[in-house]
């Protein structure tokens, strides 16, 4: 195990333990939200059985909500396997390490959040809780592979005080945004079960205070994005998210419209949450690449050659 674990630490090969990981960590929120859409939120109302049997005897909302807590132990499995490979990474450093490990703890912490969600009936509280560590999970599997894959190209970087400040107001906004969208989602339609009826808060008020923070949001981030474009001072790589962020941003509001429009249909809400935590995983790489620029590698200057001195000295003495 230690042999494996050390073949996969070199910078080049931890880039890959660390994007399994950050897809882990993205394909466990839609799937999360699958179970609460299609009403499979107790469809195993016991923990961790389902009925009281390894494997649901039948189909429909069980295996759903069974197949979904498989899907979120090998996430986990993957997260803490990312953190143990990071451990043995030359120098251990700290800016791979932390978010690793932050990424492996908060996944090991749906462990035991899945199970009060499931055994309190599905109380709104404890199922919001459950979606915004998973962005907390989501954003730190982001930051620890922005470091995988600078630290194989020899990158290192420091804060910008120019625009560091705006990128981070810009994931912050994002961050409060994803709050009340889970705020949005806890006063609605879909608990999750139909027996559920707990809702927290006013839908209509939650999507006003929700539709706002989304208009900060991409408000900041087009003012963030036009900066980075329009000065430079950015590698290749920030620049492709720039690109890939800003439109992707115009997609998820418009679906947002469309869905809200629409009376709320259950696979278009499924569409809008899969896109907000890819959203949300393209803007915390993207802000803090913007806040964090690669440190210029100034090359050595050569040393002067000792013989055209001595050439010089010569001709002197002639």
């Amino acid at each position: 195990m230690g042999r494996g674990l050390n073949a996969l630490a070199t910078p080049g090969r931890y880039r890959g333990v660390a994007l399994a990981a950050l897809a882990g960590l993205w394909i466990i929120v839609p799937g999360g939200a699958l179970v609460r859409l299609t009403d499979s939120g107790l469809g195993c109302p016991d923990w961790p059985l389902c009925e009281g049997s390894v494997v649901p005897e039948t189909a429909g909302h069980g295996l759903i909500e069974f197949g979904n807590r498989g899907l979120s132990a090998l996430v986990m499995a993957t997260c803490v396997f990312s953190w143990l490979v990071a451990r043995r990474i030359a120098g251990r450093p700290g800016v791979i390490l932390i978010p690793a490990a932050g990424a492996a703890l908060a996944a090991v912490g749906q462990v035991p959040l899945g199970a009060l969600t499931v055994l309190s009936d599905l109380h709104p509280v404890l199922v919001s809780s459950h979606f915004v560590l998973s962005m907390v999970a989501l954003a730190l599997g982001a930051l620890a592979a922005v470091a995988a894959f600078d630290r194989a190209a020899g990158v290192t970087r420091r804060w910008d005080r120019r625009r560091g400040p705006l990128a981070a107001l810009t994931a912050l906004a994002l961050g409060v945004g994803l709050v009340t969208g889970v705020l949005v989602t806890a006063a609605g339609p879909h608990s999750g079960d139909p027996a559920v009826v707990d809702r927290l808060g006013d839908a209509g008020d939650a999507a006003f205070v929700h539709v706002r923070t989304m208009i900060v949001f991409a408000a900041l981030a087009l003012v963030l994005a036009a900066w980075v474009w329009r000065e430079g001072g950015t590698d290749r790589a920030t620049r492709r998210l720039v690109a890939i962020t800003v439109p992707l941003i115009a997609v998820q509001i418009a679906i947002g419209e469309f869905q809200f429009r629409e009376g709320l249909p259950w696979e278009v809400v499924l569409l809008h949450v899969a896109l907000a935590a890819l959203v949300w995983t393209v803007t915390v790489a993207l802000t803090w690449r913007v806040a964090r620029p690669a440190v210029p590698t100034v090359a050595p200057v050569p040393a002067p050659s000792a013989a055209p001195r001595r050439r010089e000295a010569l001709t002197t003495e002639r």
